[in-house]
């Protein structure tokens, strides 16, 4: 049926430079899509799907970033084991709804040090503007939302148990997504994405904690506000095989923490700002424009105050 309507404009147009522009139109929706790894995905176009892309993910910190943005030998040997789920049903045809549950496990060598649940995001994402499936037109998805804190935070055996925040935080984003044809009819998809994530809450803290309390300690405290934003491309071999590359830059404000310590003394501290730079390329094959696998590596370039690492990684995603 998009074939029929298609080639009934291009007869009615009946220019060459109109024509071209409509095998482009073609071309780009008929291109098959799954990635990129990081960039978010606009709100699905139908009510009542559901589409589901579990990551497995091998992180493994090599070094570490001190606060003059200089890499060090570091890591510790730290690896992580990660489960990434994400989990998108269209309530509309233009009203999402997502969350990203996440298991993680945590080695240092070959030793084992903590199996555990990460802070749930939840959030609805709302398409404010179609594609349309032209060339160069962008659909536009803002979105809005809550990080739950599941995750441990406090009362740790040791600091690497540590898998979540003991807050709870708000999170906006939005999605700016365009596909383009290029010469000799490989589309390409473009993304611009951004989200802020901000404490709605203090967090109450007992012991050994991932804000850098020791055993005895009570009080609490609240994480800075975060923020990311991304640049991912796409670009088609062919229908099925599909290019992608993510840049992505993060950013972590100063947590706050209060309490008294084990001794009775009163402390305040001011955790450091923490940012990150990285790269995302991957390769996609997709079986259909429902189904594709998608397999890469994120690897940090540049950071303050953070490990650098490199992570592995593969997905399927999968549309009903």
């Amino acid at each position: 049926m998009k074939t029929a309507r298609a080639a009934i404009a291009l007869c009615a147009l009946g220019s060459p430079g109109a024509a071209l522009a409509q095998d482009a139109d073609l071309a780009v929706r008929n291109q098959w899509f799954t990635g990129s790894l990081e960039a978010s995905s606009p709100a699905l176009s139908t009510a009542g799907t559901l589409a589901i892309e579990p990551y497995l993910i091998y992180k493994i910190d090599t070094r570490a970033y001190d606060d003059q943005g200089h890499r060090h030998s570091g890591g510790d040997g730290v690896h992580q084991m990660q489960s990434v789920t994400v989990v998108k049903y269209a309530l509309t045809d233009r009203l999402s709804f997502q969350a990203l549950p996440t298991v993680v496990r945590v080695t240092v060598g070959h030793d084992p040090r903590g199996l555990g649940i990460a802070d749930l995001p939840v959030e609805l994402e709302y398409r404010l503007k179609d594609e349309n499936g032209r060339t160069g037109s962008p659909s536009i998805t803002a979105s809005a939302g809550m990080v739950l804190p599941i995750g441990r935070y406090d009362q740790l055996t040791t600091a690497l148990d540590g898998l979540g925040t003991g807050g709870l935080l708000a999170k906006q984003g939005i999605v700016v997504e365009s596909l383009f044809d290029t010469k000799g009819g490989h589309p390409v998809r473009i993304r611009l994405f951004a989200s802020v994530t901000e404490a709605l809450a203090s967090a109450d803290v007992r012991d050994l904690s991932v804000y850098g309390s020791a055993d005895g300690f009570v009080g609490h405290a609240t994480p800075g506000v975060s923020a990311q934003v991304g640049l991912a491309a796409g670009y088609a071999i062919d229908q099925r095989w599909v290019v992608a590359l993510d840049v992505v830059r993060s950013d972590a404000g100063r947590s706050r923490l209060t309490g008294v310590d084990a001794s009775g003394t009163a402390r305040r501290t001011t955790g450091l700002p923490a940012s990150r730079t990285i790269l995302a390329p991957a390769l996609e094959y997709n079986w259909s424009a429902r189904a594709g696998l998608i397999a890469g590596v994120e690897l940090s370039v540049a950071g303050r105050n953070t490990p650098a690492y490199v992570a592995p990684q593969i997905a399927v995603a999968l549309a009903f």
